[in-house]
């Protein structure tokens, strides 16, 4: 039998994906001792989420990597509006505050890759991988979590970013509050055959939405609303022909997705000396890339309350709930904004009205405030 030990730190992160790094990141900055609990030992080498907007970079510049994913990334300024293969026009992100107007398209296994590195060279040997934590239990001084093998690490206070699946947000009993749309999109990685270079484009039609965003090294995602099962990559380079006339050659496919989008929100952040963060707390519909950013500023949030709370801790309760309340306001103004995403790009019968309101937003002075509200600063 393995010989249970002990660790202690400040702060303990359960969950070193994107939220969880960026957070151990912010903390260690601050001079704060933390650890990350993460359970896989290798990456997902998938692109999944790929847009950061202006609000998450800024924050990225927080911990001096604003730049380097910039360098890795494709700067995305416009976004080109079609209605099928007709030229509607162009939404300008040169509308919204310096410095950054512009949206990063990168995959997440890069962003991640650079979180990692940058949390490594702040807090050496303080991220653990293949660390399945088991149980968590909140003591009077402090919180206790336990490992699958028997390893138990203690902390003043816990972050939870271990996702929307989170077992720890089970095991204290937090209520969360969810729901499906009746809706589908396949999506898919494909070489860049288009003429859009950096640009973002995307096709109204009577039959559902099409997007297409840039991605480094020639590539570009596509996502198309489908009531189909079928998540082949010819399925989608069909689909996308049929509404934009575009042909793309299904054989360059490096994934298809198929995926539909829910909502979640637990009822509070907070629970004693633990906070949540990311997916485990709240998720939002994927259509306008909002839920990794929306974590990172969950983080953002959530450093400045606990550095807070360890230095007055008779202050605790209060940042920890101003934090819930923040966060959680935060979170239904992303789903608002998410479900608008999906409501222009639906099928049926008010095509010709949409239609019309694209032509009117992509005019002055609609376009200064849809440009800010695509990219999270409304």
């Amino acid at each position: 039998m393995a010989k249970m030990t002990e660790t202690k730190s400040d702060v303990l992160i359960v969950g070193g994906g994107p939220v969880g790094l960026y957070l151990g990141c912010l903390l260690a900055q601050k001079g704060i001792e933390c650890c990350i609990l993460e359970r896989r030992t290798e990456r997902s080498l998938h692109s999944r989420s790929i847009g950061i907007h202006p609000p998450a970079l800024r924050s990225l510049e927080k911990i001096g990597l604003a730049e380097s994913v910039s360098s890795k990334a494709v700067v995305i300024e416009n976004g080109l509006v079609f209605d099928g293969p007709t030229f509607l026009g162009k939404l300008s992100f040169s509308d919204c505050p310096p410095p950054f107007q512009h949206v990063l398209s990168i995959p997440q296994f890069e962003t991640e890759a650079l979180l990692v590195a940058r949390f490594n060279e702040l807090a050496p040997g303080r991220l653990h991988t293949g660390v399945f934590a088991k149980t968590i239990e909140q003591e009077s001084n402090g919180v206790a979590l336990t490992t699958e093998d028997g390893q138990v690490f203690r902390a003043q206070y816990v972050a939870i970013c271990d996702g929307a699946r989170s077992g720890l947000r089970t095991q204290l009993g937090i209520p969360v509050g969810s729901g499906d749309y009746p809706v589908s999109y396949l999506m898919g990685d494909f070489a860049d055959t288009t003429t859009f270079a950096s640009d973002a484009a995307i096709f109204l039609s009577k039959d559902g939405v099409v997007e297409s965003f840039p991605l480094p090294d020639g590539q570009r995602r596509w996502v198309v609303l489908t009531d189909s099962v079928d998540e082949s990559s010819q399925m989608l380079c069909d689909t996308i022909r049929s509404r934009t006339g575009h042909e793309i050659d299904h054989e360059t496919c490096s994934m298809t997705s198929l995926f539909s989008p829910s909502h979640v929100l637990v009822e509070t952040m907070h629970q004693g000396r633990v906070l949540l963060a990311g997916d485990a707390a709240h998720v939002v519909s994927p259509i306008g890339g909002q839920g990794m950013n929306l974590g990172w500023l969950d983080a953002v949030e959530a450093a400045q309350a606990m550095a807070g709370a360890l230095e007055r801790p008779d202050s605790q309760e209060a940042l920890f709930r101003g934090y819930s309340k923040s966060r959680r306001n935060a979170a239904r103004s992303a789903r608002r904004r998410a479900e608008f995403n999906m409501w222009i790009g639906l099928a049926g019968l008010l095509h010709g009205i949409k239609r019309v309101a694209a032509r009117t937003i992509l005019r002055r002075p609609l376009s200064t405030y849809f440009a800010r509200m695509f990219t999270m600063q409304t």
